[in-house]
């Protein structure tokens, strides 16, 4: 093959989306290999026919680390920018920080020399961390979800990520995310019916921006799923569209099937079956599965590695209609965790205290209280740190399904064990049951109880292999 001239390959960068995107892959990460693949000739083509019109409303679902923000939010708006300096572009992350981290690229892009090479036409007008803005009235401007939009108005739209993983399972976050899409962003498209609106994000739920937009219809889905699920044709702009076969993987170049088994372990099932392939599964209940739990008759042997935990969640009040205050006593080490005891009743303050303080009487060794600063636990926290105990505060930042989904994998991995005594554990059934009925059982404290405790456990057991990274999880004050 004849190798191409240097004008000739010029011309492709300023008209072909795919050449344009090379190009600048080596101003953003100079010196890295671009690892070509059939997936990326999928997303530039759907971009394409998007940008002319022929798909205005488009939704793209892929994997983690697919280069899909610097596609989508990055190099597709200084190509349109070149091609059309008039053009209004809106790009919409999840947060001011990703946002602006975003429009610094976007701008070493445009103020590179083959860029102004490229497209003489397109001035500068202003350049900001927010905002870009042609002579020709042309625009980037960059913002997180809920931010203003008054008196804007775009071209193009595009949503990349708009949710951050750990807030997806927040029915308030989500909620907002939707209602914020429905109520203002969609009335800042300049020509509701020509006007160009793109989502880009992996599945993080149901009813993530993915599934509320998809429902009301009109826009075309690509979905890129880790492992392919099933035959399919999906078209790449090449004369005959692509034939991936169920099982095959997205970019094994990339990610090969050894890398996705341990993400499928480290993220646990149910969080890999939506951020991995693109199907998040409804988590009205059958979270958890019952066999994930490790029926034990005997105690686990303490090492000198072990600690002991007593995780509280304390209920709002006692009335016969509450929810029942938990206090779950748990050893962990490196090989796990293993629930010893967990007992649940509508105590009242005095015997709620009562009971945490008499585990220190019965446990031996390294202990840890862990209770969730709410109701009666305000005031517990305080006694037990005046006891001189150390005792750490729980301030949930997420739904009850967003925490349990945050302790799944430990729990899926198969690294909790129960203690039964060969059955005459009453507890332990009901404990169980509470799990596999989550969250449309009647009663969640007992999960509460453990999923407040494993993330934070994890850190100090099992810190080399830790799923977690080390945060404000839980505080530990003064007495």
């Amino acid at each position: 093959m004849a190798k191409i001239s240097e004008q000739a390959y010029w011309v492709a960068v300023r008209q072909d989306l795919k050449v344009f995107m090379q190009q600048a892959f080596g101003t953003i990460y100079p010196g890295k290999e671009f690892m070509d693949n059939w997936h990326i000739d999928a997303i530039v083509h759907h971009l394409t026919l998007a940008i002319l019109g022929k798909q205005p409303r488009l939704i793209v679902n892929l994997p983690p680390r697919q280069l899909k923000s610097f596609i989508v939010s990055v190099v597709l708006p200084a190509f349109i920018l070149g091609r059309d300096p008039t053009a209004k572009i809106i790009c919409i992350s999840y947060s001011d920080e990703l946002a602006k981290t975003l429009s610094r690229d976007f701008k070493r892009i445009v103020e590179s020399r083959w860029y102004r090479r490229c497209f003489p036409h397109l001035r500068t007008m202003k350049s900001t961390e927010g905002e870009f803005q042609t002579d020709q009235g042309g625009s980037r401007y960059a913002t997180s979800v809920g931010g203003s939009l008054t008196g804007r108005g775009g071209d193009f739209i595009i949503i990349d990520d708009p949710i951050k993983a750990e807030d997806a399972h927040s029915d308030k976050a989500r909620e907002s995310t939707n209602e914020w899409y429905r109520s203002t962003l969609l009335s800042r498209l300049d020509d509701k019916k020509r006007s160009v609106l793109i989502i880009v994000m992996q599945r993080l739920h149901v009813n993530d921006l993915t599934g509320f937009a998809g429902a009301g219809g009109g826009f075309h889905k690509l979905a890129l799923p880790a492992i392919a699920s099933r035959d399919e044709h999906i078209a790449t702009g090449a004369p005959e569209p692509y034939f991936r076969r169920e099982g095959e993987l997205l970019h094994e170049a990339w990610e090969d099937a050894q890398t996705l088994a341990r993400l499928r372990v480290d993220l646990g099932s149910y969080n890999f079956a939506s951020q991995y392939q693109q199907h998040p599964e409804t988590p009205e209940g059958g979270m958890f599965k019952r066999k994930w739990f490790k029926i034990v008759d005997r105690e686990p042997p303490f090492t000198r590695y072990g600690h002991w935990f007593v995780t509280i969640d304390s209920a709002q009040s006692t009335e016969v209609t509450a929810d029942y205050s938990v206090i779950s006593l748990v050893y962990g080490d490196r090989g796990g965790y293993c629930v010893i005891h967990s007992e649940r009743g509508r105590w009242d303050y005095e015997a709620l205290k009562d009971k945490a303080l008499g585990y220190r009487r019965r446990i031996t060794g390294d202990l840890y209280y862990i209770v969730e600063n709410a109701g009666s636990g305000i005031s517990l926290i305080y006694a037990l740190r005046t006891a001189g105990l150390r005792c750490f505060d729980y301030k949930p930042k997420t739904s009850k399904i967003g925490r349990a989904a945050q302790a799944l994998p430990i729990i899926e991995s198969g690294r909790v064990q129960i203690l039964s005594l060969a059955g005459r554990n009453q507890w332990v059934e009901p404990y169980i049951n509470e799990f596999v009925t989550f969250p449309f059982g009647r009663y969640d404290d007992q999960v509460d109880s453990l999923t407040q405790l494993l993330p934070w456990a994890e850190l100090r057991v099992n810190p080399g292999g830790s799923y977690f990274k080390p945060g404000d999880l839980l505080k530990e004050q003064p007495a």
